[in-house]
């Protein structure tokens, strides 16, 4: 059974006042039951609302690959959610759109045709250091994953990937944005 949470529970979860929550409820603003006369939250319904509204579109995600097909699977899958989807096909690529805009997160294959992986993200963080980044490896076990992740922490998605992973990496970095933004506020 899905864990149901308290209106106290949510609202220390979202660091909002129980009567904020409760009016909300009563205008059916958030997600929420009604069960013997006190309001219920689902956790994944209140995860999937505040993804919702934290305006996905305003994020801006970059998708590095040689390879076309992954590149236009982060589009297929990211697009229709509400991101929108840069990719580069090079390092240099990579290096030169950060220098043109600003990401919120970032897609990363290690293995690039021109410069590696973790001398990519160097470059980058250089220009912009504030992008969250997933390293995207077929190679597990090679010296460049040791390379990158002795540069900070990393989520790591292992190819062969699918749909589901993009979605909860998405996912993770969305509610990640939103906890900070709200650690942020008065």
């Amino acid at each position: 059974m899905e864990e149901l949470m308290t209106l106290q529970e949510v609202a220390a979860y979202l660091k909002m006042s129980q009567q904020t929550i409760y009016r909300m409820a009563q205008q059916s603003r958030i997600p929420a039951l009604k069960v013997q006369s006190r309001w219920r939250f689902r956790r994944s319904d209140i995860e999937s609302w505040l993804i919702r509204e934290n305006d996905n579109a305003a994020a801006h995600i970059l998708v590095v690959d040689d390879d076309p097909d992954i590149a236009d699977l982060f589009v297929h899958v990211l697009e229709p959610n509400g991101y929108q989807v840069t990719t580069a096909l090079t390092g240099q690529a990579a290096i030169e759109k950060v220098r043109q805009q600003s990401f919120e997160l970032i897609y990363l294959d290690l293995v690039l045709p021109d410069i590696s992986g973790p001398e990519t993200l160097r470059a980058m963080r250089q220009i912009d250091d504030s992008a969250r980044v997933v390293v995207i490896t077929g190679h597990q076990e090679s010296d460049w994953l040791r390379e990158i992740l002795e540069l900070g922490h990393f989520t790591v998605l292992v190819k062969p990937f699918g749909v589901t992973e993009i979605i909860e990496t998405a996912k993770m970095f969305a509610l990640s944005r939103m906890r900070t933004a709200r650690e942020a506020l008065p």
